[in-house]
């Protein structure tokens, strides 16, 4: 006997009833006329603008790669291919970089030495000797009228420009100046190639946390609106999903239909984000964003990324339809929404921050992999600093946003059980009574953002104390606060000091030459550095005795030695020459060497060979014998603003030392500005480029701030303007939806006498209520996810009560705009006129 579905075709017995249900939500969808049309517009509109910022979440990878491919080819003054001898492909190259008014400018003095010199990227050919070539950006300061201070900097005709291949970005300024006056002497270096693979400094693993909440705070936003967009609609979907059980449709299938629909709107929404990243995209390259600027074909989503979105947010709208659908009851005669007996349970909800709270513990309690400073095991910041333990605290974050989010609802509920008051109150509670989900949903986005924005304030502001609240460098007692740098001027100090005091807005200027020694068999750090100048300079720095030509005086004194690599003379490392400068040789604490401080001087002992550290010049460092010591002197407190004088390092006047010592030695020149000029530090920068454009005027005395610091502080200030933004479109999205939601009833309202300013008051206070609620549960969350990170992250508890009110302020502010914004629209929708049905 044959089977019942014998004769059932092979392909209709493998279809599944649940896409065919799907499939038909979406044809009803597509031919619902123009009221169905509008909702997915809507629809798409709310789900566009999250889908196209996380579109510019997944392209951060490749932002991050094509920067770095980009700064490798930057890289061009490295030492490890500083041949000794020119070629047919050599070219001799020198850092000449300045900063005009805060906009740093990136510039290198070239010399191709051969015929088959390779090319700087962007670079159609070298300029000529005295010629630049500039990138857009510098072309456009030097265009202004104001900036008459850089095109003195920059007196060199322009011969043509860089192209992108030679640049970070569209705003990177940026010049390439010939030169045939280059020398290793003089502070250059031979190479054959530009890009050199530059190991990146790791991050400080507080700026890694503070990076993995800052996302997450500002993608959870994201999620929320995302599903409230897909739910846009949906009183009027469910009215008509009723007459769709008079022809025999279950409960089941009628959330499948409902699927089906929000399915479209998602869809419609990944094509409406998709344009609008690629809009953005093109805009990018007219934007400074946070100091950054980025060439459009540089910001691509990473494709596994970009497809999980394609298929997450489909997935999304199809859930977040059949999980609303499980409160409602459709039947053929309307649509009952469960209220009253059907409270909503807190447990659940409860549950979720505690679990993330769970998570932050896991953190604390997985082994280390980072010990800073000989922090014990007991440091509550040790686990935490591992990348995976961030990763978790973040993971826990994202959990107690998801809890506040779900909390709001049960709130509300449980707020307005009881009404009273006015008529515009009772009309608004009663409507929150019936439905207080499209409440919630409409103002969720706006509670979550405002809890991880404080949670992240209050990160940041512990983080933020440990850069900006260190105390800044003792003020100089001497006549100097500028220091200049002349990469190889060592020969030439006192003819540089010379011409820097002839100009215009300089009083005084004291010039020395400073290198740390080193011999075959002993290192830096078991021979002092030396600091050689005239005596009218060197008694400016300590108390002497007497002092003639030929004079070496050993300083005693604790002193702090800089980190090895930074350079002299200058307050932000820029200037090229010796990199340890005199800073060998110095105390620096236990455990740095045979001899420190007043040691290092005393085993010096005179006639003992010796020759300049990391020499950089032409040949063989010359050597040459120390000469005896003529006296122990005290130095003067705060005579040198660069702050190294103390212990380990010989003061020596000229004849102590031979000039051949000097060759390829930096210079540095001290200056003392004259009152009352105008941009002193910028006419300061423009003189010493005038004289030497590899020279680096800086301000020893000024504070400055990590520039890894820096950077994730304006990313995260740009991310959170972004979110901020994302906020106010989708709030107006939203309210713009439930204005078209209640039309009918206001038309009602309206039809039976009530006055417009009523109904007007009615609908503000249906926003403020769940507002008010939700900035409270925000305030809450986000001082205890604050509190929980600061924790974590090993940090004094502190808050920033300015920032917290303010941050629910603009909220707050945000929300009754949109509000406002709406008025138009809701004035329109009182007539009776809408009573009219489709």
């Amino acid at each position: 006997m044959s089977s019942p579905d014998a004769n059932i075709p092979a392909a209709d017995r493998v279809r599944s009833p649940f896409l065919d249900q799907l499939g038909l939500g979406v044809r009803l969808a597509l031919t619902n006329g123009r009221d169905g049309w509008g909702r997915l517009l809507l629809t798409a509109c709310g789900v566009g603008l999250g889908v196209a910022l996380l579109l510019f979440t997944a392209s951060f990878p490749g932002i991050v790669q094509h920067r770095n491919e980009r700064l490798y080819v930057q890289n061009d003054t490295f030492r490890d291919e500083d041949l000794p001898t020119p070629g047919d492909r050599t070219v001799l190259i020198a850092t000449a970089d300045t900063t005009f008014r805060g906009t740093a400018i990136r510039g290198r003095v070239v010399q191709p030495e051969g015929p088959d010199a390779a090319l700087p990227p962007g670079v159609a050919a070298y300029p000529p000797p005295g010629r630049m070539v500039v990138s857009p950006a510098l072309a456009e300061l030097l265009k202004d009228p104001a900036n008459q201070l850089l095109r003195d900097r920059l007196p060199y005709p322009v011969v043509g420009g860089i192209g992108p291949d030679g640049l970070l970005g569209p705003g990177q300024a940026g010049y390439l100046l010939g030169s045939d006056r280059l020398s290793r002497d003089a502070g250059a270096s031979r190479i054959t190639s530009y890009g050199h693979f530059s190991p990146p400094k790791p991050m400080d693993p507080r700026l890694i946390l503070l990076n993995a909440v800052g996302l997450t705070v500002m993608l959870a936003p994201v999620g929320v609106f995302l599903a409230a967009a897909a739910r846009f609609g949906g009183e009027r979907r469910d009215r008509r999903l009723a007459a769709l059980r008079l022809v025999g449709a279950d409960r089941r299938m009628t959330a499948r239909l409902a699927a089906g629909e929000s399915l479209v709107g998602a869809v419609l929404g990944l094509v409406a984000g998709a344009a609008l990243f690629l809009l953005g995209r093109r805009l990018t390259g007219h934007l400074r964003l946070a100091g950054f600027s980025f060439y459009p074909e540089d910001i691509a989503p990473h494709p596994a990324i970009a497809a999980a979105i394609a298929v997450v947010v489909p997935l999304l709208g199809i859930g977040v339809s059949l999980l609303a659908m499980r409160r409602v009851t459709v039947d053929p005669l309307g649509v009952v929404r469960r209220s009253g007996p059907g409270r909503r349970r807190i447990g659940w909800r409860l549950a979720l921050p505690l679990a993330g709270l769970a998570l932050t513990a896991l953190a604390l309690a997985l082994p280390t992999q980072y010990n800073p400073s000989g922090m014990g095991r007991t440091a509550v910041f040790n686990s935490v600093q591992d990348t995976r333990g961030s990763l978790l605290v973040a993971f826990g974050v994202l959990l107690i946003l998801v809890g506040v989010c779900t909390l709001l609802p049960w709130l509300v509920e449980a707020a307005t059980r009881r009404s009273g008051g006015g008529v515009s109150w009772q009309l608004a509670i009663r409507r929150l009574q019936l439905s207080s989900g499209p409440a919630s949903a409409a103002v969720s986005g706006v509670v979550v953002a405002v809890a991880g924005a404080i949670a992240l304030q209050t990160l940041f502001l512990g983080v933020s104390a440990s850069y900006e609240d260190r105390p800044g460098p003792r003020a100089a007692v001497g006549p100097y606060q500028q220091s200049v740098s002349f990469p190889g001027g060592g020969p030439q100090a006192d003819r540089l000091a010379d011409s820097l005091a002839r100009s215009p807005g300089v009083r005084a200027t004291a010039a020395y030459t400073e290198f740390a020694l080193e011999t075959p068999t002993a290192k830096l750090w078991d021979l002092p550095a030396v600091r050689i100048a005239d005596c009218a300079v060197l008694r400016g720095f300590a108390t002497l005795p007497d002092c003639k030509d030929g004079d070496a005086f050993a300083v005693q004194g604790r002193t702090t030695r800089p980190d090895a690599g930074t350079d002299v003379g200058t307050s932000g490392g820029a200037s090229a020459g010796t990199d340890v400068g005199a800073s060998a040789g110095t105390d620096v604490g236990p455990n740095t060497g045979p001899n420190t401080g007043a040691d290092a001087a005393a085993a010096a002992k005179p006639g003992t060979t010796v020759h300049a550290a990391f020499f950089r010049g032409d040949g063989e460092p010359p050597s040459w014998p120390l000469p005896a010591v003529t006296a122990t002197v005290e130095p003067v407190e705060g005579a040198d603003p660069n702050g190294r004088l103390g212990s380990g390092l010989l003061l020596l006047t000229p004849g102590a030392a031979p000039a051949a010592a000097l060759r390829g030695q930096p210079a540095t020149v001290l200056v003392a500005m004259a009152p009352g000029l105008p941009d002193p530090k910028e006419q300061l920068a423009t003189d010493v480029m005038a004289i030497d454009p590899q020279g680096v005027a800086g301000s020893p005395l000024d504070r400055t701030l990590d520039p890894t610091y820096l950077a994730v502080k304006r990313l995260l200030t740009a991310g959170s303007a972004v979110t901020l933004l994302l906020v106010a479109l989708s709030l107006l999205v939203g309210q713009l939806e439930r204005f078209r939601e209640q039309r009918r009833i206001l038309g009602v309202l309206s039809a039976v006498g009530t006055r417009r300013r009523i109904l007007g008051l009615s609908v503000l206070w249906q926003t403020l209520v769940p507002m008010a609620l939700g900035m409270l549960l925000a305030a809450v969350g986000g001082l205890l996810m604050g509190a929980v990170l600061q924790y974590t992250a090993g940090l004094p508890f502190a808050l920033d009560w300015g920032s917290m009110l303010a941050m629910s302020a603009i909220a707050a502010g945000a929300v009754l705009l949109t509000t406002a914004l709406g008025l138009p629209q809701l004035l329109r929708l009182m007539r009776p006129a809408e009573l009219r049905y489709e």
